[in-house]
């Protein structure tokens, strides 16, 4: 695009620089042949040819001229404001739109589980063994059966009660015979106090025995 322009000038260029030099040329021996006749007219005009005169029209160079140079300079910068119009609409825009700065969204945080701790089973309290009695001891044989769940049965309730019993053997076995005693103690009145009550738990008569370990 940007030749095409360039020719297209150069030869606006070159036909304003020849109607420049050739114009004038051709008014310049217009001029002088206007004058040639100009002179060879007398001063003094004879009859008849006032008429003659008055025909002929005058010639203005200087006009010509004038507009010959101004035609020729219109065309020139005319050439030039066009072609610069066109390099103005045709060059490309060397600006590049600011790019947009888009803000990264932050996440919101996740709450985290509250971890409970697990409560700890809780110990069951041992029962305190009691001193064994010091020299000569007492217990009661409150009953003996071979039915391992019954003996275990009266044993919880005596227990409950407030008492102190062992089995013998210490671990109840079917179809065996095991004994239920409640003591040792030292004094053999307390035992016998408690003797009716032992009773009605077991729905037997205990008897007090000597305490062997």
């Amino acid at each position: 695009m940007a030749s095409k322009f360039q020719n297209r000038l150069a030869g606006a260029i070159v036909l304003v620089a020849v109607g420049v030099i050739v114009l004038p040329a051709l008014l310049d021996g217009d001029k002088k042949y206007n004058e040639n006749e100009f002179a060879a007219i007398p001063i003094i005009p004879k009859p008849g040819d006032e008429e003659d005169i008055e025909a002929i029209a005058p010639i203005v160079s200087t006009t010509t001229t004038a507009s010959s140079e101004g035609a020729s300079e219109a065309m020139l910068s005319e050439a030039i404001t066009q072609q610069q119009n066109e390099q103005v609409e045709t060059r490309p825009s060397t600006t590049s739109p600011a790019p947009s700065v888009v803000e990264p969204v932050k996440p919101d945080p996740k709450p985290e589980p509250k971890v409970e701790p697990k409560p700890q089973p809780k110990p069951e309290p041992k029962p305190e063994p009691k001193p064994q009695p010091q020299g000569k001891a007492f217990v009661v044989q409150v009953i003996a059966l071979n039915n391992a769940s019954k003996v275990e049965e009266i044993v919880a309730k005596l227990r409950l009660s407030g008492y102190q019993v062992y089995t013998v053997p210490a671990k109840p076995v079917n179809n065996k015979l095991t004994r239920i005693y409640v003591g040792p103690e030292a004094s053999r009145q307390r035992l016998e106090a408690a003797l009716p009550e032992l009773n009605k738990i077991t729905g037997t008569k205990g008897i007090i025995q000597s305490y062997k370990p």
